[in-house]
């Protein structure tokens, strides 16, 4: 006990003398479950707990010093200013209200609150540290650079090299890292620089690549759906922008064109197609919802459906609030039809789990990873769903009505971070983005915001933008 005393010490005392750009670093870090390379725990606690009061610490101190920019402004913001102030709203209706207590709710609450919070962190920030957005994305390109081999590895070697979400299928492993939205943006980005004939670095290049393999390794259906719905608005949003130019688009689909066949020959590239396939088949089939699946994109939209319709006949406005799982009356529970099945309480985390070796009934989380907007129906009603839609409505608007500028140097990063946004909105459907993982969309958000064409060209900024070398 001494020692882990002494350690937590220690490393607070190390975090606080860091410059403001690695505090916060750091704890991007540990909100993002160490990248999945350290443990999900430390000491007993969530590493994204040590990360989130990390950046209430950054918070505090960004809001002590003066900014050297103005901060933004733009209507999406306010939005999102909305959207926290209701999420307080059905912080306080969950305690004084419905009367769950309070160490429940901070906890079914903290990821939801905290994490849409930290637009306001990485605003306020990136005015006082102008510097910070293109250290910060340079790093995270570092970092994911060097996993998504790793992570590929994974597949030849049969065995997990990192924690994460893995699972077997057709005789290879199946992973989702966590780095994946990273991986995405970055993506994103070097794509605009290729289809609008920017020069682009070797190492980018081969990142390019790397993120595909990583993206086509997840053998998830809503991934490549997202995946193509993106790439779709990225070459509509560059044909309005006019900075898509044809040489590259022929090129780049010229490439496609050669080398899907030569990847359907391999054993992998058939799995990949065949749920690729699948995934599009998806969006036209008419057929019945199954009554019990969760695993497919139509098992999804039952748990919707069903929780919608739990919170309509509780409260159409707020839910059920931030309720904790261990506080889900047996009434309501038994009604679920739709759900993962829990493994056990918070006193005890395996008391369902041994009890399912004698049985074959499941015990149904009301919350679940599958599928977001279910999440948040829960927590926040309707008025939470139609305040997230609005965020993302406000901010396209924002980008579709406002001329920007097309500076070379700022707007890949820009247009990279928009789509991302817009890729994890629609993986809404299939993950728990804007609910559980919301800090990192909110410097997406964040990112996007500092690099609007009010300020652009920043005196602070320019120099530091390397158009095709985001490797320092």
């Amino acid at each position: 006990m001494l020692a882990e005393s002494l350690l937590i010490l220690g490393g607070g005392t190390v975090f606080l003398l860091l410059p403001l750009r690695y505090k916060t670093l750091v704890s991007f870090a540990l909100m993002t479950q160490l990248f999945d390379v350290g443990p999900n725990l430390i000491f007993g606690m969530y590493v994204w707990d040590f990360g989130a009061m990390m950046m209430i610490i950054i918070g505090i101190e960004v809001y002590l010093r003066r900014p050297l920019i103005l901060p933004p402004r733009a209507f999406y913001l306010v939005m999102i200013h909305v959207l926290i102030a209701w999420l307080a709203i059905c912080f306080f209706w969950s305690l004084l209200i419905y009367g769950y207590p309070i160490g429940h709710t901070i906890k079914a609450s903290r990821h939801m609150i905290c994490g849409y919070l930290m637009i306001v962190v990485f605003i306020r920030l990136f005015c006082v540290d102008p510097e910070s957005p293109i250290f910060l994305l340079t790093w995270l390109y570092r970092i994911t650079f060097a996993l998504m081999p790793l992570i590929l590895l994974q597949d030849v070697l049969q065995r997990p090299l990192l924690n994460g979400l893995y699972r077997e299928y057709e005789g290879t492993l199946r992973s989702v890292p966590i780095i994946m939205p990273l991986c995405f943006l970055n993506m994103w980005i070097v794509l605009a620089k290729l289809l609008s004939s920017q020069r682009v670095a070797w190492h980018e290049r081969i990142y390019f690549v790397l993120s595909l393999a990583t993206i086509g390794m997840s053998f998830t259906r809503g991934v490549y759906v997202a995946a193509v719905l993106t790439a779709l608005f990225m070459v509509i949003t560059m044909a309005r922008d006019r900075t898509l130019t044809s040489t590259s688009t022929l090129k780049i689909g010229g490439v496609a064109v050669v080398l899907l066949p030569v990847l359907m020959l391999t054993s992998t590239g058939q799995l990949i197609g065949g749920r690729a396939i699948n995934a599009l088949q998806l969006l036209t089939n008419n057929s019945p919802l199954p009554k019990r699946s969760d695993d497919n994109f139509h098992g999804r939209i039952g748990l919707l459906a069903e929780r919608i319709s739990l919170a309509i006949s509780h409260n159409p406005l707020v839910g059920f609030g931030f309720i904790h799982e261990d506080d889900v009356p047996e009434a309501l529970r038994s009604q679920l039809r739709y759900g993962t099945a829990l493994t056990g309480t918070a006193a005890d985390p395996t008391v369902y789990t041994r009890s399912y070796e004698y049985t074959d009934k499941y015990v149904l989380g009301l919350y679940t990873a599958d599928i977001a907007w279910a999440d948040i129906v829960i927590a926040t009603g309707l008025v939470g769903v139609v305040l997230v839609i609005a965020l993302f409505i406000s901010l396209s608007l924002d980008y579709y009505r406002h001329p920007r500028d097309k500076d070379p140097v700022s707007y890949p990063i820009r247009l990279g971070c928009l789509m991302q946004f817009a890729t994890m909105f629609v993986l809404m459907v299939d993950g728990d983005n804007f609910f559980g993982t919301v800090h990192i969309p909110m410097f997406l958000l964040a990112t996007y915001t500092v690099l609007r064409s009010s300020h652009v060209p920043l005196p602070y900024l320019q120099p530091h933008i390397k158009p095709a070398n985001l490797l320092g």
